[in-house]
């Protein structure tokens, strides 16, 4: 059993079948996390309101620690699976058992360590709130080759449905925890009531069982991959987390609270967008890589229709904070809104540069990736202690500029060195957005006297203003009325109608 191929739907059809299947998942997806997007904000909006800023401080203390251990339950051996063009039923049974056994492991001593977290915050309550979410480790290892073959499989209708389920459960065990007893808890629960809803529905869904025999040999290919992505996923994680500690220990769970929930809602639209698209289009991407027009043309199209939507949206949210914020959470968050306007600098790139990670993976470069992780980590951590002197709002600033004038440039020239997409093809997708929202966000400012009064439709005007001005800069250039064609090509009366 160990050498017979699990199926794979993409290995028994054709370039066309490919091209449908990936249309539809990316419809489903879409409106999937449509309804996802919506809980998650409702849980911010209402969670910020029953929930104090040291609250959500003291929890975002723990989310690095806990996401920094659950690096070392799966090596990467998730996207190995994901990718591999000859997976047999041993080699995931295999991967399954390491990720266990890994998490287990690593759950352990996490929770071992929680004395001495909680002695490095000076914050009692942490250390039992780290013991419980170490059990988020274990539930992620047992879930993490279920929900791979799922992508493998391109079952995106199932992993949608599990999405909006878990975050639905969570919201609810949130809100109901922290009606009784307002507290970190709150969160806390959250987290573990989404990660056991979707392991449980993942099992459900994919029906299988790892009882196939299998041995390290059959994986170490895929263990070299792993090592790779682990590599870049590890320095990722540091400079996308360091902060928070940094912040969390000079400043207090006050300050970093602020800093959380800019955060989390000024990467709200970017992740509603980027993680379900990463699902449907790495294995697609994986599968064209011996045709390099199909996959040049396959990324750049998927490119062109997120930044459609998410370009427009950040500089929407950067434009509107002062009033966004304080409407959405209580005047108790205005202290966030320097903050949040500085990320939005970052996040304003970030619109297509985090896409970069998928031409490192479908075409194998991850020991290219590990390295610009590495050097990305360090220049975030040296920025994070240049800034932290000022507190989050100095933070945010040294990150945001950092990853400008620094990152950024190396990063296209590094994901356009090799392969199919060129950096030149990068630079050209990206610019007419990029001009398209400064005009947007220039016009609102200076609109800004004129618009409502009242907060809400205020920030009604601001979006439709900017979103109408950045897709009239589009449609004045061909590759924009390119992409608008494009788009209604993908809406879903047309996608099914092809299925029917």
């Amino acid at each position: 059993m160990s050498g017979e191929r699990l199926p794979h739907p993409l290995l028994e059809t054709s370039g066309e079948a490919i091209k449908q299947r990936a249309v539809r998942g990316a419809v489903i997806t879409t409106l999937a996390q449509a309804v996802k997007f919506f809980v998650q904000l409702a849980s911010v909006v209402l969670l910020s309101r029953m929930l104090l800023p040291s609250d959500f401080g003291i929890y975002a203390m723990l989310a690095p620690i806990v996401g920094f251990a659950m690096l070392f339950q799966d090596f990467g051996l998730s996207q190995a699976l994901i990718t591999s063009k000859n997976l047999t039923q041993g080699q995931a049974a295999m991967i399954f058992r390491v990720n266990v056994i890994l998490s287990v492991a690593v759950a352990v001593i996490l929770a071992g360590c929680a004395p001495l977290i909680s002695d490095f915050y000076k914050e009692p309550s942490v250390k039992w709130l780290i013991i419980a979410l170490s059990f988020q480790i274990i539930m992620a290892g047992l879930t993490s080759s279920h929900r791979s073959l799922l992508s493998r499989g391109m079952r995106f209708k199932q992993l949608a449905i599990l999405e909006i389920v878990s975050t639905l459960g969570g919201f609810i065990a949130a809100l109901a925890w922290a009606w009784w007893s307002p507290s970190p808890w709150a969160l806390v629960v959250q987290t573990l009531v989404m990660t056991g809803l979707f392991m449980l529905g993942a099992w459900v869904a994919t029906r299988w069982l790892p009882t196939e025999s299998g041995s390290y040999d059959d994986i170490r290919s895929m263990m070299h991959f792993g090592f790779g992505m682990t590599g870049f996923t590890l320095t990722n994680f540091v400079s996308r987390n360091a902060d928070n500690l940094m912040i969390g220990w000079a400043h207090g769970a006050t300050q970093l609270g602020f800093y959380d929930r800019a955060y989390k809602l000024l990467l709200f639209p970017l992740m509603q967008v980027n993680a379900p698209i990463s699902n449907v289009i790495i294995p697609v991407l994986s599968r064209l890589t011996d045709e390099p027009q199909r996959y040049r043309f396959a990324y750049l199209r998927t490119v062109r229709q997120m930044l459609l939507l998410t370009m427009p949206g950040v500089t929407f949210l950067i434009v509107s904070a002062d009033v966004l914020i304080p409407a959405l959470m209580g005047e108790v968050w205005r202290p966030a809104v320097p903050i949040f306007m500085w990320l939005g600098v970052a996040a304003i790139h970030q619109t297509i540069s985090n896409t970069f990670g998928w031409l490192f993976i479908t075409q194998r470069r991850t020991t290219t990736y590990a390295k610009f992780g590495l050097f990305a980590a360090a220049t975030c951590v040296a920025a994070f202690a240049a800034g932290l002197p000022w507190g989050a709002v100095g933070v945010a600033a040294a990150y945001s500029l950092s990853g400008i004038a620094i990152r950024l440039p190396l990063l296209v020239w590094l994901s356009g060195r090799q392969g199919p997409v060129s950096s030149r093809d990068i630079v050209k997708t990206f610019i007419p957005y990029l001009v398209g929202c400064l005009l947007a966000a220039g016009s609102c400012l200076l609109l800004k006297p004129i618009l409502p009064g009242n907060a809400y439709l205020y920030l009604v005007c601001t979006c439709l203003l900017i979103y109408g001005i950045a897709w009239m800069v589009l449609l004045a250039i061909p590759e924009g009325r390119a992409t608008f064609k494009e788009s209604l090509q993908l809406l879903p009366f047309k996608a099914f109608r092809k299925k029917s």
